[in-house]
């Protein structure tokens, strides 16, 4: 599913971050990564994260950022910070399924901002689902991605995928009973209504929670 272009990091960095941040979720050593990377002041990693780091192409055999990644450091450093949240407030869910374990991870990714990431773990369910279920996944994705969008200052993308998020998400919404989607369809309503106007959304993204 194509939800337009992203900005932010270098790809590569991005990809990165993602793939630690997901893992983090549920691999204590992914967490310990993330630590590192949320704390480092130039000292190299321990030893034992090094193969893991250096796996998701974020440090040199020594330990150290790669030399491509040294410019973002600081914004490393605040990214690894929310993801470590995430993995922390992460709750697997009571009710059965993939779906359901997407929209737990999606949830602890999204209330740090990290819409990305949401859009990876729901996309991987989105491919393999089909009939209303499909529908909502995508109607939630695109939700995330227009907040991606707005937050790295692309108002037109995050105005079309606002808008058709909410329209797809409303028409399917019993689809997801493991999300609270009427709550995420009320507070996205003044950010749909903002950027169609061309004001400015609320502050802070909404947050998301289950049901």
């Amino acid at each position: 599913m194509t939800t337009g272009p992203t900005a932010g990091f270098p790809l590569p960095l991005r990809n990165a971050l993602a793939e630690l941040t997901i893992a983090a979720l549920d691999h204590a050593e992914a967490r310990a990564a993330l630590g590192w990377l949320a704390d480092t002041t130039g000292e190299p990693a321990s030893p034992d994260l090094r193969p893991l780091l250096a796996a998701c192409h974020l440090v040199e055999a020594d330990g150290l950022l790669l030399d491509v990644h040294r410019p973002h450091a600081e914004r490393v450093r605040a990214h690894a910070a929310r993801a470590l949240r995430a993995a922390t407030a992460f709750v697997a869910p009571t009710a059965d399924g993939a779906i359901a374990a997407a929209v737990a991870r999606a949830i602890a990714l999204w209330n740090e901002r990290l819409f990305f990431e949401v859009h990876e773990v729901l996309e991987a369910e989105w491919k393999r689902t089909s009939g209303a279920e499909r529908q909502a996944l995508q109607g939630v994705i695109q939700i995330a991605v227009a907040l991606h969008h707005h937050a790295h200052g692309n108002p037109r993308g995050a105005r079309t995928l606002m808008r058709e998020g909410r329209e797809r998400l409303a028409a399917c919404a019993r689809a997801l009973p493991v999300l609270d989607v009427p709550a995420l369809l009320d507070a996205t309503t003044p950010w749909e209504d903002a950027l169609a106007s061309g004001t400015a959304p609320p502050a802070d993204p909404p947050r998301v929670a289950p049901r």
